[in-house]
Order: C-alpha cells, then structure tokens, then sequence
C-alpha cells in the first residue's frame, strides 16, 4: 500500500473504529485502550469568540472538580476535522480523570474545534492557531477564575502538528508540548504528493515548518509518540534527529483513534508535571 493510500485510510480512521472492526485493527498492527471513568471532571462547552474563523468554532473544557483552585491548563488541538466534542468523547475526560486519580497534576484540558486548515494562517486569512492560543485562553482564564495560567500544548495528527508549531513560536510561553501522531511533512513536495492542501505554497510551508525550526524548542520539554505503522512517522523521525532534546518515542500503533487513547495517560502525565505550581 503507498503513501496516499495509507494517508486516506489514516483520515477515515480519526473518527474511530466500529467494534466489528477493532479485532481486525488490531490483527494490523494498531491498539487501544479502555476509557477510565470520568468522575470528577466536569466539561464547560460553548463557542470562541474569535476573528481569525469565519465558521462558528466550539470548545469543551475538563476540568477536575477536586482540585480546590485550577491554574494551568494544556491546550489540546484535535485532528483534521476533529472537534472539541470529538476530543472529550474519544475519552480525555476520563484519562484526566484518571490522571488526577493517580495523584497528577490536577489542570484544565481545553479543546477546541480543528477545522481543516492546519493551524497556521492560510491565505484566505483562517488562522485556527490564533483562535486556539489567543482567543480560547480568554475563556479558560474566566471558567476558572484566574488571570494567569500555566499553560501546556497536546494534540494529535494535524492538532500534534499544530501543538509543535505554537511552542516553537512562543517556547518561553509554554511549558511542555506533548503530541500523537503529528502530521509531518519532510518537505513541501511530501506535502503535494500526500495531503496536498496543509499549505498554501512552497513559501507558506517554510514559514511554517516545524522540522526546520524545531531548534526553537532546544530549552522546552517535547514528547512525541508515534505508532509504527502510522504513515507519519518518517517526518517525526527527522524531527526527532532536528530536535535532539525532544523525547520521540515509536511505539505499537496506527494513525486513529485507539492511538490516541492509548497513548493518553503518558501524554497528561508528562505535561501534569511541568504544569505544577
């Protein structure tokens, strides 16, 4: 199977596998894992106020209940065409949840509708990175009653890319960035020849190239799990080798859903321990 193909089957499967299916995933290389309960969270949802979408772009924030006063927050950037609903119900919930159970770090997951445009600003003026990291923080600052936040980036597939981009322009800002799956490209031809709108033109794609500019996160706390059958894997690999300090860890996987929920726990731990007081 070629790269386009594995890219097509990659996309479908962001929505999640039927259950007639998951023996089958699995015979093929992927995983998953249960969801824990979602006990204690409670999920703040409504729309971000924002210039940078025309389209009406929706959030869902966890939010751990025990914790007698929440100060941080990861900002959590789905896949294409993921939504923050989307987000909570493949189970984040329940693995911040779980996360707190555990005795982590007790902080807001802030997640926010991906639409399809990569997380940069594209030409027709859409810049969902903006809505994401300036307009949504507004919001989470005043669910939780705080003016400041400590603040951290997830995601997964184009939100992982996503994620990365953000910490590289404002590395002081956060303190950790932790991604599934990101989708990156080795070049603007890799592009072309597999997703083929990520970016406007070859100029756009230098501009925003997290490989290239991966020495911005030489002072950030970076992890990245990818699954070994995940077709993105040769672009985290030369991330990997850019970004040195960053921790890139190729595990059993695939491109979807049961990826994400498998690798939730770690993900929220790494972050939960850079976002203490």
């Amino acid at each position: 199977m070629d790269r386009r193909a594995l890219l097509a089957g990659a996309a479908a499967a962001l929505s999640g596998c039927a259950l007639r299916e998951t023996f089958a995933a699995r015979m093929h290389g992927c995983v998953d894992a249960p969801v824990p309960p979602a006990s204690g969270v409670r999920i703040e949802r409504g729309v971000v106020p924002t210039r940078a979408v025309a389209a009406t772009v929706r959030y869902a924030i966890a939010v751990p209940e025990r914790a007698s006063r929440v100060g941080a927050v990861a900002y959590l950037l789905p896949g294409r065409g993921g939504t923050a609903d989307d987000a909570m119900n493949v189970g984040f919930a329940g693995f911040l949840a779980e996360h707190v159970r555990r005795g982590g770090t007790p902080f807001a997951l802030a997640a926010i509708d991906a639409g399809e445009t990569y997380f940069h600003r594209r030409a027709s003026g859409e810049d969902r990175l903006h809505a994401a990291t300036v307009d949504l923080p507004r919001i989470v600052r005043a669910v939780l009653g705080v003016t400041a936040l400590r603040e951290a980036l997830v995601g997964q597939s184009m939100g992982g890319y996503g994620a990365l981009l953000a910490a590289e322009r404002q590395p002081r800002r956060f303190r950790a960035v932790a991604v599934a799956g990101p989708a990156l490209f080795s070049s603007y031809a890799d592009e072309a020849s597999s997703v083929g709108d990520a970016f406007d033109s070859a100029p756009d794609f230098a501009r925003n190239d997290v490989i290239a500019h991966a020495a911005a996160l030489r002072s950030t706390p970076v992890l990245i799990y990818a699954g070994a059958r995940d077709p993105f894997v040769p672009g985290d690999r030369l991330f990997a080798r850019a970004a040195p300090n960053a921790r890139v860890v190729i595990a059993p996987g695939c491109h979807d859903d049961g990826f994400w929920r498998a690798t939730a726990l770690p993900i929220l731990a790494f972050v939960g321990a850079r976002l203490r007081a």
